[in-house]
């Protein structure tokens, strides 16, 4: 198998799914207008020592020690006190409001800054921001560790903040905040290569993953197989094949289901079908139907009603956003594949595994790219790198149902559907013989799951050809392809709309 047969493999079936997408980007904008919030609540709490709108009582003299350790962390007599020391880029800054509105006369006000190791004067900057009504203020270095800060007859409505800015290296910041330094540095070359490479590199991991599980498991096709190769559903052969479980499983299930006499479809039209049931109304006491069938059914019937028509399937579809019923569906035939000893791991967990892990990378992205947004970091290009995140993480919940890995059993029997899939391929017209056996309703459900159903339906071309007794149409057919051409579109409609219906946490 070529790399370009495994990606063709790979973008199967991957089409734009409109329910989770709008169910995902609810989700996340629900998260970030929650993280936006706290982000705008935090960055609002600057450090205020005294803030009259709390109704504190001020001394009139006011007297600080305040101690900045090596790591950063502020103490103010003894106590510690946040967000009072940020990184920059060129510098480090301690800030800290003093007053703010203390809606009292305060005589004098008294701060001794320390810091962890000597400095010259040129090195440093020692600011004061006094507004609405503080009288007499300075500053003042007192030696190469220690520095003063002064002011007088503060105003109950005035603002008092004192700054000192010391140069890089003097503080140690903290890992993730250093990293940040050092990125706002690359160059949005650099940045629009990290945003293409992310996704790149997990295209490719993906892909080697995939390719690994297939060597290792060698699963190709060395010979033709011209019978089933079990009595399973047909929906079992995808599910062996690819690892998961799609529109084609569901079409496979629904012609096998009219085959059987459980069913019928009637094509009446302009885009109108209409579902029927040939057995009994309810289909709990119907019998001869596995679990999952009945719940494939009963998205498409009501509990008591014996035909359904497109509006019918259209209304218990958009019903819910996601289907529990259809998700079953999916269930089931993973559970069938464990019981019968195909999967070392059930696919439905692994799927989730890699779903789940590309939800969070997904939602870690995200609120990395709002963060970045909304707050002060420079450069905004580096937005580019949380979009590649974004992108990288959409590739791992798209390729998540790829992952499975097979036992020794289930590559036995993936090599037998892979060889029969070339039997039902061939180029060959089937025998009159072949015909009259009814091959072609027999296998009919087989080709679609195995992805060969036209290769099939031509085989038949030279051959008289009888509309299957399960099938009704206003339209006489002359020829196998124009049965076909009136089948396969509403099977496909169906089949896609509910695989987009099913759960999210199911793949």
């Amino acid at each position: 198998m070529s790399i370009w047969q495994i990606i063709k493999t790979l973008a199967r079936d991957l089409s734009f799914d409109k329910k989770k997408f709008f169910f995902f980007v609810l989700f996340f904008l629900v998260a970030a207008a929650v993280f936006w919030g706290w982000q705008a609540r935090s960055q609002s709490q600057a450090a205020v020592l005294y803030d009259g709108s709390y109704g504190e009582a001020i001394p009139n003299m006011v007297k600080n020690d305040i101690v900045i350790s090596k790591n950063g962390q502020v103490k103010i007599d003894g106590k510690a006190k946040n967000n009072t020391f940020r990184y920059y880029k060129d510098y480090d800054e301690f800030s800290l409001i003093a007053f703010n509105n203390p809606n009292q006369f305060v005589d004098s006000y008294t701060a001794t800054v320390h810091i962890p190791e000597a400095v010259s004067e040129s090195d440093i900057r020692q600011i004061i921001y006094a507004v609405h009504g503080v009288g007499d203020n300075h500053y003042s270095m007192f030696d190469s560790t220690t520095f003063l800060y002064e002011a007088r007859e503060i105003s109950p409505g005035s603002t008092l903040t004192i700054v000192l800015r010391l140069p890089k290296g003097l503080v140690e910041a903290p890992f993730l905040k250093a990293l940040t330094i050092a990125l706002q540095d690359l160059t949005i070359r650099a940045w629009l290569y990290l945003a293409v490479a992310l996704p790149a590199l997990t295209l490719i991991i993906l892909i080697f993953i995939y390719w690994r599980h297939r060597s290792e498991q060698n699963i190709f096709a060395n010979a033709q197989l011209s019978r089933v190769p079990d009595k399973l559903p047909p929906a079992l052969a995808g599910v062996v094949i690819d690892g998961s479980v799609g529109p084609r499983e569901i079409a496979a299930t629904l012609i096998d289901l009219a085959s059987r006499g459980y069913i019928f479809i009637i094509n009446n039209g302009k885009g109108e079908f209409n579902f029927g049931k040939r057995r009994f109304t309810n289909l709990e006491a119907t019998p001869g139907l596995s679990d999952f069938e009945k719940a494939l059914l009963s998205k498409i019937f009501l509990p008591e009603a014996y035909k359904s028509t497109v509006n019918d399937v259209e209304m218990r579809i958009g019903r819910h956003i996601f289907s529990r019923k259809v998700a079953d569906f999916y269930v089931g035939i993973y559970d069938l594949a464990m019981q019968n000893g195909y999967f070392v791991k059930n696919p439905a967990g692994v799927h989730l595994t890699y779903k789940f892990t590309g939800i969070i990378l997904f939602f870690l992205s995200f609120l990395g790219f709002v963060y970045g947004a909304v707050s002060h970091l420079d450069p905004k290009y580096a937005l580019v790198f949380w979009l590649g995140g974004m992108l990288a993480s959409g590739l791992i919940i798209r390729l998540a149902p790829f992952m499975p890995t097979l036992t020794s059993k289930g590559i036995e029997k993936a090599r037998e559907w892979m060889a029969f899939r070339e039997y039902l391929s061939r180029k060959d017209s089937i025998a009159g013989g072949e015909v009259l056996e009814g091959k072609l309703n027999q296998f009919l459900p087989y080709a679609i799951v195995l992805g060969v159903e036209v290769d099939w339906i031509k085989r038949f071309s030279k051959e008289p050809f009888a509309v299957p007794d399960w099938y009704e149409s206003a339209q006489t057919y002359t020829t196998i392809e124009d049965f076909a051409s009136s089948l396969f579109p509403i099977i496909g409609y169906v089949s896609k709309h509910l695989a987009k219906s099913h759960d999210p946490t199911t793949e």
